[in-house]
């Protein structure tokens, strides 16, 4: 698909009108479900805990923790960083965030990188927001890659090779607002090495 993010935004300006891109709060929380649908491996559920805090009209800082069960071990992801808004419309911000990662990832090791995103968010209607981009993150994993040459490779140690180096993945998102303060909140995110679900409660101030 050529140019996504242009296509995202043009679709969520259009149907914007009737909001306004003050109604998008960058200081809430939000725990819930979580899915996680990794190549090779069997998805895995669990739970995501996920926060946004605003420093000024234009910055925030964010951050999120995801742990899945897959099989017989688990999967733990953390990010924080900071991001920029930017209103391109009354109703739409365009924003651009930077980040810290980490995966704690049982059998297979833990390793740390950086994460960086961009996407848009408007405003659809006083009760509805929608948000969509793409997410890009590189992780370096602690040389446990290296049992990726016993034969026959075990499933962990495929999946290690996978995931050492980047990967990129396409979002969407929304939240319906039952109030000003309190909604439900999802995203789905699409890239080779892996597919969540998140859906969960969100607490606005």
């Amino acid at each position: 698909m050529k140019h996504p993010l242009a296509l995202a935004a043009a679709l969520l300006a259009g149907t914007a009108g009737t909001a306004s891109a003050g109604d998008l709060s960058y200081t809430w929380l939000e725990a819930g479900y979580a899915r996680s649908d990794r190549d090779i491996l069997d998805g895995g559920n669990g739970f995501g805990v996920r926060g946004s805090g605003a420093i000024t009209d234009s910055l925030h800082f964010f951050g999120g923790y995801e742990r899945t069960g897959h099989d017989d071990f688990d999967l733990a992801d953390w990010r924080a960083g900071v991001g920029y808004s930017l209103a391109i419309s009354d109703d739409v911000d365009l924003v651009a965030r930077v980040s810290y990662e980490r995966a704690d990832y049982d059998v297979i090791g833990d390793g740390d990188g950086y994460g960086v995103e961009v996407g848009v968010r408007a405003a659809l209607s006083p009760a509805f927001e929608a948000s969509a981009g793409v997410r890009h993150r590189d992780i370096g994993f602690d040389g446990e890659v290296v049992c990726i040459a016993i034969v026959p490779v075990p499933p962990a140690c495929r999946f290690a090779a996978d995931a050492d180096g980047s990967d990129t993945a396409f979002f969407a998102g929304g939240q319906y607002k039952f109030n000003p303060q309190w909604g439900i909140a999802a995203e789905v995110s699409f890239s080779d090495a892996d597919n969540r679900v998140f859906v969960g409660p969100r607490i606005s101030f």
